[in-house]
This record gives C-alpha cells, structure tokens and sequence, in this order.
C-alpha cells in the first residue's frame, strides 16, 4: 500500500515537473520593469483552462441564487441580503478570471499593469474581492450576533453591517488605485500589483478570515443544545451553516499556505515544481464561487426558493407548496432559541415568585409542576414576611440567590426549558416591595407558563425605545419583563435603599421594580439582567388611544407631522410637543390636580437627590367604555372598582372631558445616571441649540432687511 502511494506522489510530482520549470520562477528580490513582469509571469496551462471553464459555472450559479432572492423579496432581509452581495462580487470575480483567460489566450504574453484592460481588470477584482471577503466576515460576525445578542434590539444592524461593507470596498479599491498598488499580480491574474519581496498584506488578511471562520464554526456548536429536540427541529440548518464555515475555513487555509509557498519560492526556493502552488492558489480562489456556491444551493432558504422558481417556470406542476421543504434558516434557529429562552426565564420567574409566603395558596396546575419538575431550587426563603417600615441593611441589599434548571436530560417536561441559572439579586428586599402591592398582583398567576405560552410564540424579539430593551408583556398585561445593562444594575444596587423607602412612603408615580434577575445559560454563552415590572397598562392595548412619553423638553420631541393625523396612531408613542398640540393638558377632576402635582415634584427631587436622569412621565389615553363592553362586571362610572386595579390612585385617573376615557400614568426609564458622558451629550446639544438660534436669527434678520428693501 505505502509502495502504491510512493509511486502516485512520484508519477504527480513528474507530471508537475513537465508542466512547470524553473525558468518560469519570477525572482522577487529583483525590481523588474512592467514590460519584464509581463514576459516573466505567465498563467499556467493548467490555470488557463481553470479560468476559462470553471467562472463560466459558477457565474450561473451565482446569478441563480441572486435570482431567486430578487424573485423573492421577503427573504432579503439578513442573512439573505449578505448572501445575494456574495453571490454579486463573486459574479464579478468570475468575469474577471474568465476575461483574463481570454486575454492570454488572444495574446500569449500577460498584459503589462499600466494596460487599460489590467487597470480595469484589477479595480475589478480588488473591489469584488475586498467585499467577498469583507462579506463573509460579515456573516461569520452576523451568525454570532443573531446566536447571542438576542435580547438586544438591532435595528440599524443592517446599515450599519452593509455600510461598513461599501466603505471596505471602496477605500480598498481607492488606496490601491491611488498609491499605484493595482496591477499585474505574482498569480498571473491583475489584481493587487506585484512587489518585490515578500506580501504579507494577503497572507494577514486570508489568516484573519481563516480565524472568524474557524470562531464561528465552533460557536454554532456551543450556542445551539446538543439534544435530540434541538437536532431533529433546526439540526439540518446548523449542520448546513457548520458545512458552509468549515468550507469557507478549508478554502482559506489552502490559500493560506499556497500564499507562504509561493512567496517562499519566488523569494528563496527558486524551484519549478512548487509553481504548482499558483494553480493551488488560483483553483483555491476559484473554490470560492464555485464550491461555496454549490453549498449556498443547500440552504433550505434558497433551495425551497430554487424550487418554488422550478415550480412556477416547468411545466410540470407536480410541486406543491406542501411538499416543499420546511423554510428553515438562521433567522428560524434564532428565533427558536429566542424562544426557549423566553419560556425559560417565565417559568422560573413564577417559580421563583411562588416562594413569596404572603400569596395565595397554589393552583392545582402550579402545584403539579412544582410536583412534575425537579428543579435545584437554592432559593433563601425569609421565615414570615416581614412588616413594610421594616428596615433594610446593606447585608439584604448585596445579598444574591440562585434558581438552577438543570440540563434538559434530567426533566421530563413539555416546557422548552433550557439548562441555565437565575440570579436573583436582593430577594428579601423586592420580596418587601412585591408585598406592598400583592392585593393588586398574582405575581405567580401572571408568569404562569402555560398561560403565557400565546404571547412567547407570538414574541417576535426585542422592539424597545432608543436603548433597544427587551420588553415582554403577560398575558393579563399587569407585568413586564425588561432587559437592564450592567450599569442599570449597578445604579439600582447603589440605590436600592433609598428607593425601597421612597416607595413605601409615598404614593409615588413610579413604575415599581419588583425583581432583579440575571439569566445565565449553562454553557457560558450568554448572560442577560432583566427586572420585572408593572405595566402602565394594566389592561389590553387594544383599548389604548394615544401613548405619551414627556420629558418636559421640546428638543427633538416631535414626532407627529401633517400628514399623519390620518393615520392610526394607537401603536405609535408620541412626544412632548404632540401632547402640547393634541391634548393640550391633563382634564382631570380638581381633588386630584394637586395630589397629583405634589407626588410627581415629590418623585422628580428624589431622582435629582439620587442624580438620576433622562426619565420619563408616560402617560397612556385608554379607552375603559371599550373594555367594560368586554367585561360585563366592570362599571366604568364606578371608579373606585377601577383603582382597586392599581396600586395608587394617580396610577389611572377619569378623564373629565372624555367619558369613558382614563389617564394611565407612570414615570419610568429612571435608571440612568447625570455622568460625562451625559455631559459630554448635553454640551454638543447645547452646541447644537446655539448654532440653530443663530441661522434663526440671521434668517430674521435678511428677512427683515430684504423686506425694508423691496418697500
């Protein structure tokens, strides 16, 4: 067998030495003239025919894939864009291999750098390059953002992804072409220009892409559970992005050392026979749009949408929609895993909210999943609920305790739970404030798991404000849950005391927090701090006619225009100067005017004393005739029935003006700090305020003076 091998290395490495001569080795430590590169570097024989046969296939396979997403729009948004500008700089690529392969074989001779056809051909190619590469950075940084981060709101990620891109791109293209870089290259192609010694710009820049391949190849395997559950819903994708990765990681490791090889060899071998590395390196470049190509065509996304192509242009209509595969894709393993994630910090919050002693005793459905679930359950629970005015130490404050739900093996559940730890930060503390108001909550009866099951599947992912919070609402729409950053904690801990006794003193208008949780998965993949809160809304938003957000400023705090009066604005949170414009003030009865005003000053000089900022007061128009027509017992004229839903009466007050109609109010987004860089935001809008006060100015002015002029 070794002899067999032996003598199939030797009939290769003949074969090789009648194909390549050390005639042909360009000598990299000589300065040769555009005219001398030109007789020196020829495309290989075996090249020429790579590059005049393989561009042309893999030319149609990238125009399919392209095809078959601007036939279907809907599955542009990411990944699908990043694979449709793949798929269009590896076109590019394609002709300008197959157009330099014309080109040798029209004149024999490569064409020297300054030539217009080697200008052009290379710009070709450095900006079709530069963006293939740049792109699958970008899905390799893409596949980890969607895997991780998915408790954080990314809106602009596509712009700022394919911005980054375009600006790649094009400041590649431009250096080179500015500072002369472009031209003929080592590997016979025109590309980035040969210089003498050795490049080690390419060999950075391939190792870089060999690394995030290789990173993202290994998170896919770490984010997604090993379990039979997970493999038999989205095994086929992740094994399909795991193939795509580990392709992309082999072709680029091939360029890799055909790249050191090759430099070594025109620097210091000087040996024929390694020339075959430049065929290496050129079909590895070739792989690019051809191999991955034929891998893209596997992604079920695209290849449900090559079949729904086949279905509407044959004339065989024997594919039906049903028997088309599944659409499944990253978009779906995200969403899926957002998902269980959900499910599993509900469940453990109402498993956690079920220890507070002072609540109802157990339903029948709690009970058996405490029974069902043998869940490790390291919760400190007090011995009897302590008093409202009793004091808290600093010992409560800093305490932490945990909820473990051990891998999925050990359960035998119908809950897509999965392996991970909660974090509950001073529990006696909000076990307190969770007293406070348990006659208005069932803080277990709302997180119920089964209950909520119609709102976590129809979770689309997180949607909050300028700060991109995770927001999930309960079924009965009296909790919430929302994400915190690391420095939201950290303010909340420093000011927990103060802020438990503001609260119990005072009939205070801000939406009460009453948990702090910190959910960590047990691979180490991923952390996220989130607080439980009570909803503003207290009832469905079907019945909500406008939502104000007012921070008592008029700058940037418009967002209605003309035109969209016409529009349902029920969805849409309005601003400052839209309230002043719509409703003009609060019509309120006269008895609660002044509470009113007293607690909300009370509440605005407790948050400069902490030196706390950037809140808001928001203030929700629902419409109660609406609901009572649902809910038969409630008397919309009886508002004592109605404030026996709230903790504080200022929470929802009759509208004077309106029958029928409440102001819901709350102050929340309380948790950010007067720090520098709030500094820093405050001095350029001040900067900002000036410079428009004077264009203003200057604009009444020549107004003023033309007007004098014309009489």
């Amino acid at each position: 067998m070794h002899m067999i091998n032996t003598a199939l290395i030797l009939l290769i490495i003949t074969q090789v030495k009648g194909i390549y001569s050390d005639s042909d080795v360009v000598d990299c430590n000589a300065d040769l003239s555009d005219e001398e590169l030109s007789q020196a570097i020829k495309l290989q024989t075996l090249d020429k025919y790579f590059f005049l046969i393989i561009p042309i296939i893999a030319f149609i396979l990238t125009l399919i894939i392209m095809l078959s997403f601007i036939i279907y729009p809907k599955t542009w948004k990411m990944p699908g864009d990043i694979i449709f500008f793949i798929s269009f700089c590896e076109a590019l690529l394609c002709i300008h291999w197959l157009s330099t392969s014309i080109y040798f074989m029209i004149n024999e001779i490569s064409p020297l750098s300054d030539e217009l056809f080697c200008q052009l051909n290379s710009v070709v190619s450095i900006f079709a390059g530069t963006g293939d590469v740049t792109y699958n950075l970008i899905f390799c940084l893409y596949v980890r953002i969607t895997l991780k981060e998915q408790f954080v709101a990314r809106k602009k990620l596509p712009l700022i992804l394919h911005s980054i891109a375009l600006f790649t791109m094009i400041s590649v293209t431009l250096i080179a072409k500015l500072f002369n870089y472009n031209g003929l290259s080592l590997f016979g192609t025109c590309s980035l220009k040969y210089n003498p010694g050795f490049n080690f710009a390419g060999l950075v820049l391939v190792f870089i892409n060999t690394f995030m391949s290789v990173y993202t190849m290994l998170y896919i395997k770490k984010a997604v559970p090993e379990n039979q559950r997970y493999l038999n819903l989205i095994g086929k994708v992740t094994r399909y992005y795991s193939q795509y990765i580990t392709a992309q990681f082999f072709i680029q490791l091939t360029q890799a050392i055909s790249y050191i090889l090759v430099g070594l060899n025109c620097t210091k071998f000087q040996k024929g026979w390694l020339l075959i590395f430049i065929t290496i390196e050129n079909s590895a470049k070739l792989c690019t749009p051809f191999v991955l190509s034929i891998l893209r065509l596997r992604d079920p996304t695209i290849k449900r949408q090559i079949l729904l192509i086949w279905k509407q242009f044959s004339s065989k209509s024997s594919i039906g929609i049903s028997l088309l595969p599944e659409e499944q894709n990253l978009v779906v393993i995200a969403k899926t895993l957002l998902l269980d994630k959900v499910n599993t910090i509900v469940y453990s919050i109402q498993q956690i909210f079920q220890q507070d002693d002072y609540t109802e005793n157990n339903s029948k459905v709690n009970y058996l999943f405490q029974k069902k679930y043998k869940i490790n359950n390291q919760i400190n629970e007090s011995q009897q609920p302590l008093e409202l005015d009793a004091k808290i130490t600093q010992e409560e404050i800093n305490e932490e305790s945990q909820f473990i739900i051990p891998p999925e093996q050990d359960l035998d559940i119908e809950l897509r739970l999965m392996a991970s730890t909660i974090i509950i930060y001073a529990p006696k503390v909000f076990l307190k404030l969770r007293k406070k108001d348990c006659k208005v909550n069932n803080y277990s009866d709302s997180f119920n798991p089964i209950a909520n099951q119609e709102q976590i599947n129809s979770f689309t992912g997180p949607d909050g404000g300028k700060g991109g919070a995770f927001f999930f609402f309960t079924f009965d729409n009296k909790l919430l849950i929302k994400t915190i950053s690391e420095q939201e904690l950290l303010v909340i801990k420093k000011n927990l005391g103060s802020y438990f006794f503001h609260l119990s003193r005072n009939e205070s208008l801000i939406s009460p927090i009453y948990g702090i949780f910190k959910f960590v998965l047990l691979n180490g993949q991923e952390s996220q701090i989130f607080i439980v809160m009570r909803n503003a809304l207290q009832i469905p938003s079907s019945n909500v006619i406008r939502t104000y957000d007012l921070k008592g400023s008029e700058y940037q705090r418009k967002v209605l225009k003309q035109y969209d009066l016409k529009k349902d604005l029920t969805k849409t949170t309005l601003k400052d100067i839209d309230f002043k414009e719509q409703e003009g003030k609060l019509f309120i009865p006269e008895n609660i005017k002044d509470l009113l005003k007293d607690n909300l000053i009370k509440d605005s000089k407790f948050f400069s004393e902490l030196n706390l900022m950037d809140y808001s007061l928001l203030i929700i128009k629902m419409n109660w005739s609406t609901f009572s027509q649902n809910n038969l017992q409630m008397d919309i004229n009886n508002q004592y029935q109605i404030s026996k839903l709230f903790n504080s009466q200022l929470s929802c007050i009759p509208s004077i003006k309106e029958k029928g109609v409440y102001y819901h109010i709350a102050i929340i987004d309380y948790l950010q700090e007067w720090n520098a860089e709030k500094k820093i935001e405050q001095v350029f809008q001040l900067k900002i305020l000036k410079r428009i006060q004077t264009n203003l100015l200057k604009k009444a002015v020549n107004t003023k003076i033309g007007s004098q002029i014309y009489n």
